[in-house]
């Protein structure tokens, strides 16, 4: 199973594996990221952002964190930032910077950032990490500004779709969450304004929910 999780390493073969696994994603995903994103907004947060994009460019400038460094550099094109002071000051007319950190310890400043997103990530994370990691993006969130997840969870009921379950049993991810699970943490942890929608992103029925949160 080590082997397996280090060749997804490997863009070619995680394109591969996430295309057999889970066909349509990309088609079904879309009009709620349309939906989701449709407003343009100054700096953005990525965290967990992983080799590449999985939602749409902003207009603004965009700022990756994970704490894989080879992912970082793919991400941005080959660029490692350092300077946190750069996300108000980019260097370059960059509209993209990386920065190799963990979502529990950001290295920004309270207030940075317009909007923050995370697709697929907190089920990498235990309770205590995910509550964390939460608060710190929140900190990091102008008042006004919002949160978008879009988080995987197990089916309602495994024997309607047995294939989804078992693709979940063997995600990467070793904190899977059911629902409820996963809204009790995120109400928990940042209490306030949210707003979710569950749906279908795969053919082989995988769910995720879409999260929004407002920051008071």
């Amino acid at each position: 199973m080590r082997l397996l999780y280090k060749l997804l390493e490997i863009p070619l073969v995680y394109r591969l594996i996430t295309g057999i696994l889970g066909p349509g994603g990309s088609r079904l995903r879309k009009p709620y990221y349309q939906k989701v994103f449709r407003l343009s907004v100054a700096r953005v947060l990525d965290v967990g952002c992983g080799p590449a994009l999985n939602t749409p460019e902003p207009d603004g400038l965009l700022v990756g964190v994970d704490i894989n460094e080879s992912y970082i550099r793919r991400y941005t094109g080959g660029f490692l930032d350092q300077n946190p002071e750069w996300v108000l000051n980019p260097p370059s007319a960059r509209r993209r910077l990386g920065f190799l950190a963990s979502a529990d310890t950001l290295p920004f400043a309270d207030g940075t950032f317009d909007e923050a997103r995370s697709s697929s990530f907190f089920h990498h994370l235990s309770d205590g990490q995910a509550g964390q990691a939460l608060r710190e993006i929140s900190r990091c969130l102008k008042p006004g500004a919002r949160m978008v997840i879009f988080e995987d969870v197990w089916p309602l009921r495994a024997w309607t779709r047995p294939l989804a379950w078992l693709i979940r049993r063997l995600d990467r991810g070793s904190h899977m969450r059911s629902e409820s699970e996963l809204l009790a943490l995120l109400k928990k942890t940042c209490p306030g304004s949210w707003e979710w929608e569950r749906f279908t992103y795969t053919y082989t029925g995988l769910e995720c929910l879409c999260l929004q949160y407002v920051k008071p």
